[in-house]
């Protein structure tokens, strides 16, 4: 999931080593003698650092999972990862998997899960993370797993999931969270579970899932989400369970998935998508699902998954993806998959597309 940073320009924004001579709120430059990110704020040039947030722009992360039994692992990559094998840099509060993630500028969350039957978790991690433990911060409004994640600048979201039975809930919790239950705003258009999630800057986005059988169905959110049902905006080119999905700042991509036998299918969607049927674009470097996926500015990665057992793959594809398979880069630290996925990447920095 990327991140939006309130009060940007919308469109556009520069990317290149020489400050633009008549800024906007949000404009980018690279300056190559500090090697930081400056962002216009109305008034000055300011370290993206210094604005709070970017501090987990150089990673991605894997919160949990499971291989053969629930995992607490939790692994990094640094962009843009292109070879080699993830770092284990720490561990969640306890095992979890069937969690999805979400995440601020600051920090990354866990949400829900499967953890011995505790599945209302919530845990954080603060960017960049790169040793030690977890901390369980609060927990959702009911158990909850198989659900999605997505994200605001102010909010992260709980789309859907599994409990005691099928849920259409929608939770929010508000950024910085640490501590305290998620709030119940809404609801899906529908009950969903094994759906994978996504945002854009104004809206968050579940894709496909299952409810005792597979569905194309995707439903977005209009941000901040505060109460009522999310709007069922178009589909998948196919029914997909089981699958992840990553964005660009223009484009989601539904990154393989399940639909009575794994699939390849890579399909994306045009941001602000309100309307009509994703496009199949390409393919995954083999079968998957049940995978997690992040990204960076100008990549998205999808991280373990199925393949008639674990594995630990590491795919990649180059942001606008329009056509081709997807690249094998590396590898987890291990086989996993049920995992979840955060990354500290923002729409103020770096998108190309």
């Amino acid at each position: 999931m990327s991140i939006i940073v309130p009060q940007r320009k919308k469109g556009p924004q520069y990317v290149q080593e020489v400050a633009p001579s008549s800024p906007e709120v949000g404009d980018t430059w690279y300056d190559s003698n500090l090697e930081k990110f400056m962002v216009y704020d109305g008034s000055d040039w300011v370290e993206f650092e210094k604005m709070g947030g970017g501090a987990g722009a150089n990673y991605g992360y894997s919160l949990g999972g499971n291989d053969g039994g629930n995992k607490s692992q939790i692994d990094r990559i640094t962009f843009p990862f292109d070879s080699g094998t993830a770092t284990h840099v720490g561990n969640m509060s306890s095992s979890r998997s069937l969690n999805p993630g979400c995440n601020s500028s600051n920090y990354g969350y866990s949400l829900g899960g499967v953890d011995g039957g505790n599945r209302t978790m919530i845990d954080r991690i603060t960017f960049p993370f790169d040793s030690g433990t977890a901390t369980h911060v609060g927990n959702l409004s009911s158990m909850r797993y198989s659900n999605a994640g997505c994200n605001s600048s102010n909010y992260g979201y709980s789309l859907g999931g599994m409990g005691a039975a099928s849920h259409s809930q929608i939770d929010r919790i508000t950024f910085p969270f640490d501590s305290g239950t998620a709030t119940h705003v809404g609801n899906m258009s529908s009950t969903r579970y094994y759906n994978a999630g996504c945002n854009s800057s104004n809206y968050g986005y579940s894709l496909g899932g299952t409810d005792y059988g597979n569905n194309s169905q995707i439903d977005r959110i209009t941000f901040p989400f505060d109460s009522g049902t999310a709007t069922h905006v178009g589909n998948l080119s196919g029914t997909r369970g089981n699958g992840s999905v990553c964005n660009s700042s223009n484009y989601a991509y539904s990154l393989g998935g399940n639909d009575n036998g794994n699939h390849t299918t890579i399909d994306r969607i045009t941001f602000p998508f309100d309307s009509g049927t994703a496009t199949h674009v390409g393919n995954m470097s083999n079968t998957r699902n049940n995978n997690t996926a992040c990204n960076s500015s100008n990549y998205g990665y999808s991280l373990g998954g199925g393949d008639g057992g674990r594995n630990s793959s590491i795919d990649r594809i180059t942001f606008p993806f329009d056509s081709g398979t997807s690249t094998h880069v590396g590898n987890m630290s291990n086989t996993r998959y049920f995992n979840a996925a955060c990354d500290g990447t923002d729409f103020v920095t770096l998108f190309v597309d």
